[in-house]
């Protein structure tokens, strides 16, 4: 069980990279990857339509969307050279 995971949706599977920073593990869908990891909290920039129903009936975790994540990543970059 890990506290967060920062998830990423793609064609061929679910990017999951946990908190502690290990390394990015592939699963082939949400449900495989939330049954293995147990996360807290799931992080992603977006969720798929497809997957909200699913969400919703998942108890025992928040779900939390980046927003403006370009603006963050721009602002960073700024305050960092």
């Amino acid at each position: 069980m890990v506290s967060r995971v920062f998830v990423d949706f793609g064609r061929n599977g679910v990017y999951a990279l946990p908190e502690d920073g290990g390394e990015v593990v592939v699963f082939n869908d949400f449900l495989e990857m939330f049954g293995k990891l147990r996360p807290r909290v799931v992080v992603a920039d977006s969720y798929p339509r497809r997957l909200l129903p699913t969400m919703s009936r998942l108890s025992g975790a928040t779900f939390l969307r980046l927003r403006g994540l370009k603006k963050t990543l721009r602002g960073a970059e700024e305050q960092w050279p």
